[in-house]
């Protein structure tokens, strides 16, 4: 009797079909699953044939590295123009803010980084000078 309680879980859950998570929302006759939109009865068909649900793509990691940061080589008063370069680690190279974005970047976090005691702390129209780092990431 006791083999008998520990096989039918077992079996049950060989037996059981795969489990598939999905977000579904209902607003009236609109059914949102996964961020896309459906009608009720369209929603329907597709939730009882398993065939016609499309298969989820595995998420694509992106090749190379997924943080960096980008500093810019002087000082500036205030934060620099768009088509000022940035110094990029991960063997980026100097690139604009545009073809940062471009590249498939966002930016985390900028850092104003004050001169070191050594060397002028005031630009010529009275504002402190800084280094400007970009802390940039997939």
């Amino acid at each position: 009797m006791k083999r008998l309680f520990l096989a039918l879980p077992l079996a049950l859950a060989i037996a059981a079909p795969p489990a598939l998570a999905a977000f579904v929302f209902r607003v009236g006759d609109t059914v949102y699953v996964d961020g896309k939109r459906y009608s009720w009865e369209e929603w329907k068909k597709i939730r009882d044939n398993p065939e016609l649900r499309e298969p989820q793509p595995a998420a694509a990691s992106p090749a190379g590295p997924r943080a960096a940061a980008c500093t810019t080589a002087i000082y500036y008063d205030e934060f620099p123009s768009e088509d000022e370069r940035f110094q990029c680690s991960a063997d980026m190279g100097m690139l604009t803010r545009g073809q940062i974005m471009e590249k498939g970047w966002k930016v985390d976090f900028v850092e104003k980084v004050p001169p070191p005691s050594d060397q002028q702390a005031q630009s010529p129209r009275g504002m402190p000078l800084f280094k400007y780092k970009l802390v940039i990431s997939r």
